[in-house]
């Protein structure tokens, strides 16, 4: 028990096949490099279970405090240098604490990196949750702290029929907090006005539930430039399927776009992956600089009015 007398904190580092265990003994460093064949496993393991009893915080979360987590981050990553003392406060009393995993500059890439490692565990109530292939596979694009973006909550009214899904929100829509807020370069609500009545004075969120329509987007929170899909740099996905669970009512899935919208969506959900079962249709983008005719995008776009008028 000498290690743990001696040294007042461990972390743990990887390079190639060897684990690098930085012992912090007052203010010096010692980097031991543990090759794990066989004979020294039982080393690692026992410099692992150290550096567990060592944690400030914990390694069990739940979902809910996954989410505060990654919102906390998120916000760490764009605020000034003043606030971010008060938010590294709340995600510490959450139980989380970079400093266990040898993380002082945290960001997303590197909090959802310790969870796809299992450094980081998810419990659901008394379940313990591993981690999806479909959920590593959905971080195929790494996030940064440099333009990081949250997209908007999704609009659902009373028992929709249709889910449509965008990539991710534009600047002015999120400025807004409002689904294709820039009219003149999204035909979106020139073609929902064309399909349905929209009394006067009626908002866009109250249009487009009403007619039984839920609006949301593939993307949860982004690392993106100005507006275009073409500049994001990172990703990661909004969850679908717990959306689906929550509005068993839809029964097909709109995806606004063949190009982006539908790359982004098949990289991380199909058909087979979802669990509810939802008839997947893709449509023309309703942006204009998709050169389709206003016309022609119309008369694509009429299988939403199809649906949701349709008798069960």
């Amino acid at each position: 028990m000498w290690l743990t007398k001696l040294f007042t904190s461990l972390s743990v580092r990887w390079e190639g096949q060897t684990q690098i265990v930085i012992c912090h003994c007052m203010n010096l460093e010692i980097h031991l490099g543990l090759m794990l064949n066989n004979r020294e496993r039982s080393t690692s393991n026992y410099v692992n279970s150290l550096i567990l009893k060592n944690m400030k915080g914990k390694n069990l979360f739940n979902k809910k405090e996954i989410e505060l987590i990654e919102s906390l981050i998120i916000k760490r990553c764009n605020a000034e240098k003043a606030q971010q003392k008060n938010i590294r406060s709340k995600m510490r009393n959450l139980g989380f604490y970079g400093s266990d995993y040898g993380i002082t500059d945290m960001t997303i890439d590197k909090f959802h990196r310790l969870i796809d490692d299992g450094k980081i565990k998810i419990s659901d109530g008394n379940r313990f949750v591993n981690q999806s292939a479909a959920a590593v596979e959905t971080r195929t694009l790494p996030l940064s702290c440099k333009q990081m973006k949250t997209g908007l909550q999704p609009w659902s009214g009373e028992n929709p029929k249709v889910l449509i899904l965008g990539t991710f929100p534009g600047e002015k829509s999120l400025a807004a907090q409002t689904y294709y807020q820039n009219k003149s370069h999204n035909s979106f609500f020139k073609i929902m006005e064309s399909l349905f009545d929209r009394p006067m004075g009626m908002s866009d969120k109250e249009f487009i539930t009403s007619n039984r329509i839920a609006l949301w987007d593939c993307m949860k929170v982004a690392d993106r430039e100005g507006s275009l899909d073409s500049n994001i740099k990172g990703y990661a996905p909004n969850d679908i399927d717990a959306f689906l669970a929550s509005h068993p009512s839809i029964s097909t899935i709109i995806l606004n776009g063949t190009g982006e919208t539908k790359n982004v969506f098949e990289q991380n959900f199909s058909e087979d992956s979802l669990k509810w079962n939802c008839k997947i249709i893709s449509l023309p983008s309703t942006s204009n600089s998709l050169g389709k005719p206003f016309e022609e995008k119309l008369r694509l776009w009429k299988v939403v009015k199809e649906i949701v008028e349709r008798k069960f």
